[in-house]
């Protein structure tokens, strides 16, 4: 075995990684070559190091974005052992980002604190298995299971014949605030409204964008501030959106 091969091999011997037959064949290099050795050591001090640091929980938006990445590794390197074990080292080292906590501060390419709340958010709703705290399709059970939860209340609107049927609701925090989350389902995929009274009065049409992913909507209707989140084609956003506002003026 070159010694190129040899420390290509390390991180994978560290993890264990190799089988039987190849951690033996790296060992007998090692007694050979003093380059190696160090270079082991080297990774295993390093190891010792992250190890030893604080550990925080990483946020939701965080890890998501991490399991993300390493489904798309794993799915660039399936052919090629070459690249699978290029995908394996890739994913470790995404993985130790999480094992070291959120190293203070806010993720590098993320954008406004309200949007980071409301993605976060909707992972919660998404990614548990328990991602409503109120469970029912039927708005006048939905509506007043807020009362006492939060300091309004909220309209809550079905939307089973645009084809986002409600799932129920929950309670969550934007910018340090308990506000109402209606959850509706399009097809596989969960949909989180939030919506809290307006400070401002006067509607505004909705703005849609995409956020790591995500499709959303930003608007205000009815003396009410309404976003939207899914992981959901931005036209099936926009029909969200709309059909919510048609929901509302029917109301009033």
């Amino acid at each position: 075995m070159d010694c190129p091969t040899c420390e290509a091999m390390v991180d994978a011997y560290l993890d264990g990684e190799l089988s039987a037959s190849e951690s033996a064949e790296l060992e007998r290099a090692l007694e050979l070559c003093p380059g190696c050795r160090a270079r082991l050591e080297r990774v295993r001090e390093v190891s010792s190091l992250l190890r030893a640091l604080p550990v925080e929980p990483a946020p939701d938006l965080l890890r998501a974005r991490v399991e993300r990445e390493i489904r798309a590794i794993a799915r660039r390197h399936t052919e090629r052992r070459t690249g699978w074990l290029r995908g394996m080292a890739m994913a470790a080292s995404l993985l130790v980002a999480l094992s070291i906590g959120w190293l203070g501060g806010s993720f590098v390419g993320l954008g406004g604190r309200e949007n980071d709340e409301l993605v976060a958010g909707y992972l919660r709703v998404a990614m548990s298995d328990h991602g409503v705290e109120v469970a029912s399709s039927d708005r006048h059970t939905v509506k007043p299971w807020f009362a006492g939860r939060i300091d309004y209340s909220p309209p809550v609107y079905d939307l089973t014949a645009q084809g986002f049927p409600l799932l129920g609701g929950r309670v969550d925090l934007v910018d340090g605030r308990r506000v109402a989350v209606l959850v509706y389902r399009r097809n596989q995929h969960r949909l989180a409204l939030m919506l809290w009274p307006a400070s401002s009065n006067g509607d505004t049409q909705p703005v849609f964008s995409e956020r790591d992913g995500f499709a959303m909507a930003s608007w205000r209707h009815a003396g009410f501030e309404m976003r939207a989140i899914a992981d959901v084609t931005p036209n099936e956003m926009r029909s969200f959106a709309a059909g919510i506002d048609k929901a509302v003026d029917a109301d009033h």
